[in-house]
C-alpha cells in the first residue's frame, strides 16, 4: 500500500486541487491520499471563507480519502511553522510514503538544493540575514538574498516556492523517510485575483473574490460538488452534481467579520503590550498600542501597520494570534535545527468509507493518537497535549460565533462533532 500527503488549506477547494490530487495518485502510483488541512483559521492571518466540516466535504468529494486537522497553532504560523508542523505530524503518523506539494516551476532538484542549503545555515549567513532586514527588507527577501543567485532570487519570491522549499527543508531536516514530489501550478499564481478565461484554472484569491463579487463566475472553476456545497452549506450528505442551483447565495467569512473581537481584545490588553503573543516582539507591540485609536477595522489595522520589512500577512498572523489567545510555546524558541515541534495527536475530521484499510494502517503504526471523537481527547492526550487540542476547539468555537452573529446559523459543537463520512 503506497500512501500520498497533501498539506492544504482548500479555501475553497477548486479544480487546481483536484488537478494535484488526481496527477499525484496517477504519476506516483498512490493507493490512497491524506491531506493536512488547515482548520478555521489559516496561514494568511485570517479566516476560512466556510468551516472546517465544509472544506473537508470538498475534498472527499474531490477525490482526498481521509482530512486530519493541522493543529491552530501550525495553521496560523509563519510558513516554517506551517511546514515544519506538518511534516511533524506525518511523520507520526508512521504510513505515509510522499508528501505532494505545488510549485510555481514543478522542478524539485532546485528546491531540495537550497533546502539542503538551509539546513546548513551557518551564522555568518544569520547574520547577512539580519543586515537585510535592518535595512528594511521582509523576511523572505532578505533569506532569498542570502540563500540564492541573483538568477533564481525570483523564483524564491513565489509562495509556493517557498512553501515547497520549507517542506524539503523540514523532511531533510528530521531525517524523514517520506519522499517530496512536486507538481507545477495550473492557474496564474497565487496572488492572481482575476479568473482566466482560457482555463479551468484559478487560484483561491481570484476565487474568494469572484465568490463575493459574481458567484456564478467561480463555478467553471471548481468542481461541481464544491461548488455546490458552498452554495447549499451542506455538510452531511453526498450532493448530486446534477441537483440544481438557483440565484447562489453563498455565505463567507472574512477578517472584517472578527473587527470587533479584535478591538475588544487590543483595548483590553494594550496596557500590558503584546509582545508575548506569537509573531509579535516589542517594537510591533509598540506600533499596534501606538496606532489603536487609529483602529477601524481588522483589514484597515493591517494596512496601518504594514511597513516596507512587515508584511501584510506578518502583521495579520500577529493580530490573529492575538485574538486567539496564541502565545509562542517554548518549542517554537529553539533554534532550528535543534527545535523539535511538538504535535502530539492527529484530529481526524472526515474520511472515504473505501479507505478503511488506510485508517488501519495509520492506527496501526502512528506513534500518536488519531483522535475522531473529539470528546475522547482528554482520556487519550496527556496534559499538555489536550492543552494543545483544547486551542483547536477554542479557535473553532469563535468562528462559529462570528457566523452565528453574521448569518443566524447554529453553531457547530467541535466537541460533539463526528468526522465526515462518503462513500
Amino acid at each position: 500500500m503506497k500512501i500520498a500527503a497533501i498539506i492544504a488549506e482548500y479555501n475553497p477547494f477548486h479544480n487546481g486541487h483536484q488537478y494535484q490530487v488526481q496527477r499525484t495518485r496517477k504519476e506516483t502510483g498512490a493507493d490512497y491520499i491524506v491531506a493536512v488541512m488547515s482548520g478555521d483559521f489559516l496561514q494568511r492571518g485570517g479566516p476560512a471563507l466556510c468551516n472546517k466540516y465544509l472544506r473537508t466535504h470538498m475534498a472527499l468529494s474531490g477525490g482526498v480519502d481521509a482530512v486530519i486537522e493541522l493543529p491552530s497553532l501550525y495553521a496560523t504560523a509563519s510558513a516554517e511553522y506551517f511546514a515544519g508542523g506538518s511534516v511533524a505530524l506525518l511523520n507520526q503518523l508512521g504510513a505515509i510514503d510522499i508528501l505532494s506539494f505545488g510549485s510555481e516551476t514543478g522542478d524539485l532538484s532546485p528546491i531540495m538544493k537550497y533546502a539542503q542549503i538551509l539546513c546548513d545555515f551557518n551564522e555568518s549567513q544569520q547574520d547577512s540575514i539580519r543586515k537585510y532586514l535592518q535595512e528594511g527588507c521582509s523576511y523572505p527577501s532578505a533569506r532569498s538574498k542570502v540563500l540564492a543567485s541573483s538568477k533564481d532570487q525570483a523564483y524564491f519570491s513565489c509562495p509556493n516556492n517557498i512553501l515547497g522549499l520549507e517542506y524539503c527543508k523540514a523532511l531533510l531536516s528530521s531525517h524523514s523517510s517520506i519522499h517530496p514530489f512536486t507538481i507545477k501550478r495550473q492557474d496564474a499564481g497565487y496572488h492572481h485575483t482575476a479568473l482566466d478565461t482560457s482555463a479551468g484554472y484559478a487560484s483561491a484569491s481570484a476565487l474568494r473574490k469572484a465568490l463575493c463579487q459574481e458567484p456564478e463566475s467561480a463555478a467553471a472553476y471548481m468542481p461541481d460538488a464544491s461548488y455546490q456545497l458552498l452554495c447549499h452549506r451542506e455538510t452531511g450528505a453526498c450532493i448530486s452534481d446534477s441537483r440544481p442551483i438557483v440565484s447562489p447565495n453563498i455565505l463567507m467569512v472574512d477578517e472584517n467579520d472578527f473587527s470587533s473581537l479584535l478591538h475588544y481584545k487590543l483595548l483590553s490588553e494594550q496596557k500590558n503590550g503584546f509582545f508575548e503573543y506569537l509573531d509579535c516582539n516589542s517594537d510591533l507591540s509598540d506600533k499596534i498600542i501606538k496606532n489603536l485609536p487609529a483602529y477601524t477595522g481588522f483589514s484597515d489595522f493591517c494596512h496601518l501597520l504594514k511597513s516596507k520589512n512587515l508584511t501584510y500577512s506578518r502583521i495579520s498572523r500577529v493580530l490573529l494570534h492575538i485574538l486567539l489567545n496564541m502565545k509562542a510555546p517554548d518549542f517554537f524558541k529553539a533554534p532550528f535545527p535543534e527545535r523539535e515541534l511538538y504535535v502530539p495527536y492527529a484530529r481526524l475530521l472526515g474520511f472515504r468509507k473505501s479507505a478503511a484499510p488506510l485508517l488501519s494502517k495509520i492506527k496501526k503504526h502512528s506513534s500518536i493518537p488519531l483522535i475522531s471523537k473529539p470528546a475522547k481527547a482528554s482520556v487519550l492526550l496527556d496534559e499538555d497535549a489536550f492543552a494543545l487540542f483544547e486551542q483547536d476547539i477554542y479557535c473553532a468555537s469563535v468562528y462559529e460565533t462570528v457566523q452565528l452573529d453574521k448569518f443566524g446559523q447554529t453553531p457547530i459543537n467541535d466537541w460533539k462533532h463526528s468526522p465526515i463520512i462518503l462513500p
